[in-house]
């Protein structure tokens, strides 16, 4: 493993540590300009271009739909610099009440230090079911 490989990783640890607390700047400043945020499925699905639109559509409306959410990454595995990292999502919805937990994989492509790419693929029916959609 390079030194650059494992500046990834702990750049891509920082991201989901400052996302669980709330440090959403933390979270955008190890993105590029013109990162590619990719949500196959969910709610917040679709196809984000920049950090301002990942806020708008993804970030923004998780503390309107959940009372709790956290992402809980298990492993990272590296490739370059493509990092896969798998773990799990939980929350609490706001509206229903009912919690979930479901399984994902990110894979996150790294460029000159930072996130240029992040598709999350991941089971999305419990997240409908708990948001009751």
């Amino acid at each position: 493993m390079t030194t650059t490989q494992s500046t990834n990783v702990a750049t891509v640890r920082g991201a989901y540590s400052a996302f669980n607390s709330g440090d959403i700047p933390t979270v955008l400043a190890v993105m590029q300009p013109d990162i590619e945020w990719i949500e196959g499925a969910g709610p917040y699905q679709g196809r984000y271009v920049g950090p301002q639109a990942i806020v708008d559509n993804v970030f923004a409306p998780v503390p309107e739909d959940w009372s709790e959410f956290t992402v809980t990454p298990d492993e990272f595995l590296e490739a370059g610099d493509v990092i896969v990292v798998l773990g799990w999502f939980a929350g609490t919805a706001r509206r229903s009440g009912a919690s979930f937990r479901s399984r994902f994989a990110h894979v996150i492509r790294m460029r000159d230090g930072l996130e240029a790419s992040f598709e999350d693929i991941s089971d999305a029916h419990v997240v409908h079911v708990a948001l009751g959609r």
